[in-house]
């Protein structure tokens, strides 16, 4: 194994994957609620490694170079966060406390359920693990890809892991109706913050 490659490609996809979108917002909710978070992280973990190993080994060019499938992803993309968007806006006009969990998903096959639509359905997901990852880590050639995968992957346990595992050190803060209120507003202005980069980087250009 090539170190310098493994901690050139952990390096890489902390710097993307570090920051509260869609994804890890349900993650840092679902800590909070402390609901079902180690099959959501492992999820999580694992979606990223196959789609880094899908760009890693190749895919992140055809992706790239099929403009009109890129617009499609990221329009219908962009919808799709901005409704969850619209969730978290009522959501924080809703009173609730820590017991009720607002919209912390309690049943697990309806938490597992969110997290792959939160995370397969999330353009920026694909974008920067498909397509930005996949294509930097040609520069390391045919010899660095199992390094490069490899250094991925650590960055993405340690960051699912830390925020997952982490976020439940907060439910103590939770169980006031106002820190949900907060929670909720923050989550909401990411998702349209989110949506509005995603419609003006990508799909106004071409």
């Amino acid at each position: 194994m090539d170190f310098a490659v493994y901690l050139s490609a952990l390096g890489i996809t902390a710097s993307q994957i570090v920051g509260i979108g869609p994804q890890n917002a349900f993650v840092i909710r679902q800590g909070i609620g402390r609901s079902h978070i180690l099959p959501i992280v492992a999820i999580c973990i694992a979606c990223d490694i196959l789609l880094i190993s899908a760009g890693v080994l190749g895919m992140g060019g055809w992706i790239s170079g099929h403009p009109l499938l890129m617009r499609w992803v990221v329009w219908l993309g962009a919808a799709f966060i901005a409704w969850l968007g619209v969730k978290s806006l009522r959501s924080a006009f809703t009173p609730k406390k820590l017991d009720s969990a607002g919209e912390v998903e309690r049943e697990k096959r309806t938490a597992v359920r969110s997290i792959l639509v939160v995370t397969l359905l999330n353009p920026y997901v694909w974008l920067d693990t498909v397509v930005l990852i996949g294509s930097v880590s040609s520069v390391y050639g045919a010899a660095g890809k199992l390094s490069f995968i490899l250094g991925a992957a650590t960055a993405s346990c340690l960051w699912f892991l830390g925020i997952g595992l982490g976020a439940g050190r907060l439910a103590p803060w939770f169980e006031s109706e106002k820190s949900w209120r907060v929670l909720d507003g923050v989550i909401a202005a990411v998702m349209f913050f989110t949506a509005t980069l995603l419609v003006v980087n990508f799909g106004l250009s071409g």
